[in-house]
């Protein structure tokens, strides 16, 4: 059985005088990256949690300035539960995501309900103010130069439905494709706006977002654009395994080559999928 390690509710957290985080879970004993990570709820923004380093300053110290993730559900649902385990090991690795919805700490302790089309916005605005605020944990702690807006199925809908937001930097799309259709306030003509390199992460043939993703790739002519596919994984991807199985390492050689200027572009550029089985890239417009 996989096991999912979480702490109690009600922690508080006092580091310069103001109570910040009101709840936390740790879920995969912290990820596999060098800086253990812990999902929590922060008081000023407690429908949303918050995966990141637990030692802050330890990340930083080693890092520079974090990157920022902020993250939307499948469903575009109000719960981060089904992708903890990604979004727990991207955190590990030294980055700070803001993913809609309240910490649960089981799928059945609530019922999950529709989030607004632009609520991505509300986790980005409040990560900027944190930033800004001296008696925040998050003060001169993140990169503000660095945010890539991340979404799963419906999820990646509400990525589109925000494309053209300026402080976005990078762009990926899980198990989502907007082909024709409309969802979340976006459509095909949101790909216009995009204004950074943008990831398709897909699981197969049969994951039903498969064909409308190809749509976007082929549609996408002026921002480059990668299309990575695991052959068997479907909608559901492998966002269930262990520190979120290889959606969450593709998703990390991404995030360190856009965000941090790590050398992993050989993933999408040159065909290095020995790590990777079951797995195929393709990518356009990239300047080598």
């Amino acid at each position: 059985m996989h096991r999912i390690v979480f702490t109690a509710l009600l922690l508080l957290f006092w580091s310069t005088g103001e109570a910040q985080i009101v709840a936390n879970k740790l879920v995969d004993e912290g990820g596999s990256g060098p800086y253990a990570a812990v999902a929590v709820t922060e008081e000023t923004l407690p429908d949303f949690v918050v995966y990141r380093p637990q030692d802050l300053d330890q990340a930083v110290e080693a890092e520079g300035k974090l990157p920022v993730v902020i993250w939307a559900n499948g469903g575009c649902m109000n719960s981060s539960i089904h992708h903890e385990r990604l979004l727990s090991e991207v955190a590990s690795h030294g980055y700070v995501i803001v993913a809609i919805g309240e910490l649960q700490m089981k799928v059945e302790d609530r019922t999950h309900e529709h989030t607004p089309d632009d609520e991505l916005l509300r986790g980005l605005d409040w990560i900027a103010e944190r930033a800004e605020t001296e008696r925040s944990d998050y003060f001169q702690q993140v990169d503000l130069d660095k945010v890539a807006v991340a979404g799963m199925s419906c999820g990646g809908a509400q990525v589109m439905r925000i494309s053209g937001e300026p402080r976005a930097t990078t762009y990926l799309m899980f198990n989502s494709g907007m082909g024709d259709m409309t969802m979340a306030g976006a459509s095909n003509a949101s790909l216009t706006a995009l204004h950074g390199p943008i990831l398709y992460v897909l699981g197969g043939e049969t994951d039903v977002a498969y064909q409308n993703a190809l749509i976007d790739y082929d549609r996408i002519d002026h921002v480059p654009v990668a299309f990575a596919n695991h052959a068997t994984a479907g909608h559901g991807g492998t966002f269930a395994e262990p520190n979120g199985g290889s959606f969450a390492r593709m998703a990390l050689d991404w995030l360190d080559w856009q965000l941090k200027g790590s050398d992993t572009s050989a993933t999408f550029l040159g065909g290095d999928l020995d790590e990777y089985p079951d797995w195929t890239v393709k990518s356009k417009h990239f300047t080598k």
